[in-house]
């Protein structure tokens, strides 16, 4: 599949939004976060993902080193590795479980790597708000984690 990454993130420190289950605390996690001056910093510097054993969502940005301002949020250690990544349109339940689909057959089919349950499959918004007044939709990367075999 010609839309296929795979990528590697090391190991770091990210701060942890906790269970997300309502607007209010998305909003309030992303206010407090877009004030961080993050701009030389890694990209994609923000990650969401699903707890199912806590039913809900849990977003996670990525610090500088010696950042100490974290509010009322936990710094987590995050343990980097490889991800099979690609993009869908974001809110598009069928893009999103069709594009999801491709990475497990194309990580299947790679015969060098495996999918892990070691790490949380995670997503990150890829385009800025321009993309989506312009085109009704954002982009959605998909990061699922792997293993070389």
């Amino acid at each position: 599949m010609e839309n296929m990454r795979v990528i590697h993130f090391h190991n770091m420190k990210m701060v942890s939004s906790g269970p997300i289950t309502n607007m209010e605390e998305l909003t309030e996690f992303d206010n407090w976060w877009s004030k961080i001056d993050l701009n030389d910093y890694i990209t994609p510097r923000d990650f969401m993902y699903e707890d199912d054993e806590k039913n809900c969502m849990i977003w996670l940005v990525a610090i500088p080193r010696g950042f100490t301002d974290t509010g009322k949020y936990e710094v987590v250690d995050f343990p980097g590795g490889l991800y099979a990544v690609s993009t869908a349109k974001d809110g598009n339940k069928e893009d999103m479980d069709n594009v999801k689909n491709i990475i497990s057959q194309w990580i299947k089919d790679s015969g060098c790597f495996e999918e892990t349950n070691e790490r949380h499959k995670m997503a990150h918004v890829c385009t800025p708000k321009i993309f989506k007044e312009k085109m009704g939709y954002h982009l959605t990367d998909l990061f699922v984690p792997i293993v070389v075999k």
